[in-house]
């Protein structure tokens, strides 16, 4: 594997978005871009991301977060990883408008509406009714407004990932400041194609969530539904991977 150092990312390192990300308190969020020469086959998805992480390359670039912040390396051999595909075929923002039609968002404004404040088991509030939305899962009212289909698309992820934020986000007042942020780093991460058959557009890379592996520095230093993350997208086209992580640091 080869970082690419130059240009992978020009929305996602722009100086607009790292003050949105210094807002959402994601400035530890790491992005990477690396390309691969070995074979990407969908059947042995555990194989190629076990070397992934193995690889000196990849160890020598990214690094995980402890519980203050610190950014370690893992040197050691990564072993039994857990990891989850994610349906990986929007190429619009369509699936969100269902949060308008429930009222989440105000037609007339496109303002988060609010709701009573609540506090989760880590100390993080909810005052609105988006973040309720994703943040909350089954005890939200509306835990039924996405199907389990939608809540798996990348797309769905990235827009929980930047909703959520940080540990001490500041949240936004208008939903068009997380869509617009959200629709340029999908189109950065995610290859397309043109469908010659039909001349419509189409995704080309496969997306895995990963959730945990055996290393001598472990993935996420504590537990956080919210805040954990880490995705590969591999384009098996450009054969390029791209990486994106963060991790909960502790108030406390």
């Amino acid at each position: 594997y080869q970082r690419r150092v130059h240009g992978p990312f020009p929305y996602l390192h722009s100086s607009a978005t790292r003050d949105k990300f210094f807002k959402w308190n994601l400035t530890r969020c790491q992005a990477a871009q690396f390309r691969f020469n070995v074979p990407f086959i969908r059947m042995h998805a555990k194989e190629f991301l076990t070397d992934f992480f193995n690889d000196p390359n990849v160890q020598g670039c990214i690094m995980m977060l402890d519980r203050n912040g610190n950014g370690l390396h893992h040197n050691g051999k990564v072993t039994n990883i857990k990891f989850t595909e994610l349906n990986c075929t929007a190429v619009s923002m369509e699936m969100f408008d269902k949060l308008t039609t429930r009222g989440i968002i105000r037609k007339e404004d496109g303002c988060i509406s609010k709701c009573m404040d609540r506090y989760l088991a880590d100390g993080i509030t909810v005052a609105d009714e988006l973040r309720d939305v994703f943040m909350c899962g089954e005890e939200s009212e509306n835990a039924d407004l996405f199907s389990e289909e939608e809540k798996r698309e990348f797309l769905y992820h990235l827009m929980w990932r930047l909703v959520s934020g940080g540990a001490l986000c500041q949240w936004e007042d208008h939903f068009n400041v997380y869509s617009d942020t959200c629709r340029d780093i999908y189109k950065e991460l995610v290859g397309v194609q043109k469908n010659p058959h039909t001349q419509s557009i189409e995704t080309v890379s496969v997306v895995y969530q990963i959730h945990t592996f055996d290393a001598n520095v472990p993935l996420f230093s504590r537990d956080s539904r919210n805040h954990n993350f880490c995705y590969l997208a591999i384009n098996p086209k450009t054969h390029e991977v791209s990486y994106l992580y963060s991790g909960l640091v502790s108030l406390f």
